[in-house]
């Protein structure tokens, strides 16, 4: 087997390849998963927000490809940890070729001095079983839910509406489709620095951002086509900006919304924020992409007030994944 790197901005044939082990993979991986498509996979293979990412393709001594896996690693935050994600092609599977990507990301991750590999796997998924099996430890649980956008939710969006206008008077709303203008990119970094408070893995450090970090990621996603909007409370007496939700459209899949952050800044809370924000956000999806019908959103199982707004509009459970962490000393062993 032959693992080699590429680059995914110009190498399109070994990125079209990764992107089918990946297809060739959800019927165990992840059957429910909202559909994504080459677009969206080209942006995760990318990396997150400017940091550094390897995307490696093993392929059989016929030229065949056989797996793949996405090596993030970060510069500003995280600098000892590694994020991998490996994916076997499904017919090649159980030979083997999961402990060896694993190695081989290990060697890649050490040379890059660090020391701590983290990784998600669903529930039930042939992969929790090998993360547990290479000795992976589960840290914290995500739970994904699917909002259907139909017309029982559109018929109950302005009882919502009404249920949280009465708590957030001296607010208003402010709406816009991505690139973020530019008076707004300090308040819109400040919010994402607001998430630092949200359960995570005690290993994983919070991203901090400014207005460069907000433009490189969103410039990425915006020059690749996708449609991301945004909804914002503002502050009437301090302009302040209190609380943010986005989602992003993929006009290759766009029945699919696909929910970014959501989040309530600490000094404004308790004034139902958050569902006055996403109630908004749905009402204005309705104009202007009237063609969604599932919004897709994940939450930490200890995020219980953003949990709860979610459930009060009607978000379903489909799936719970599980983080996982290993030793990227113990991962280079895993293949002797």
């Amino acid at each position: 087997m032959h693992i080699e790197r590429f680059d995914p901005k110009t190498d399109d044939e070994r990125l079209e390849a990764c992107y089918r082990v990946a297809q060739s993979g959800l019927p165990e991986d992840d059957p429910d998963c909202p559909p994504f498509s080459l677009r969206r996979f080209r942006s995760w293979s990318y990396g997150f927000a400017g940091e550094p990412q390897q995307v490696w393709l093993a392929a059989d001594d016929a030229g065949e490809p056989v797996g793949y896996y996405m090596l993030a690693l970060p510069e500003r935050e995280n600098r000892q940890n590694a994020f991998c994600d490996p994916i076997v092609a499904l017919d090649r599977r159980r030979q083997g070729i999961g402990r060896r990507l694993v190695a081989h990301a290990a060697e890649q991750a050490e040379q890059a001095g660090r020391t701590l590999f983290m990784a998600g796997t669903r529930l039930g998924a042939p992969g929790s079983a090998f993360a547990e099996a290479c000795g992976g430890r589960a840290g914290i649980q995500e739970v994904r839910r699917v909002l259907d956008v139909d017309a029982d939710l559109r018929g109950k969006l302005a009882g919502l509406r009404a249920e949280a206008l009465p708590h957030a008077g001296g607010y208003s709303l402010r709406f816009w489709t991505r690139p973020t203008p530019d008076e707004l990119l300090g308040p819109v970094a400040a919010l994402n620095n607001a998430m630092a408070d949200a359960p995570h893995d005690a290993a994983f450090e919070p991203f901090v951002w400014d207005a460069d970090r907000i433009r490189v990621g969103e410039r990425k996603n915006v020059d690749l086509g996708f449609r991301m909007h945004s909804v914002a409370a503002m502050h009437d007496e301090s302009g302040e900006m209190a609380a943010l939700t986005e989602v992003d459209v993929d006009p290759d899949t766009a029945d699919w919304g696909h929910q970014g952050l959501t989040v309530v800044t600490r000094t404004h809370r308790g004034h139902r924020l958050g569902k006055l924000v996403k109630v908004a956000m749905l009402e204005w999806l309705a104009e202007i992409e009237p063609q969604v019908r599932q919004i897709v959103t994940y939450n930490a199982q200890q995020n219980e007030h953003m949990i709860a707004v979610n459930e009060d509009l009607g978000h379903r459970v489909t799936d719970v994944f599980q983080s996982w962490e290993i030793d990227v000393a113990a991962a280079r062993k895993l293949v002797n």
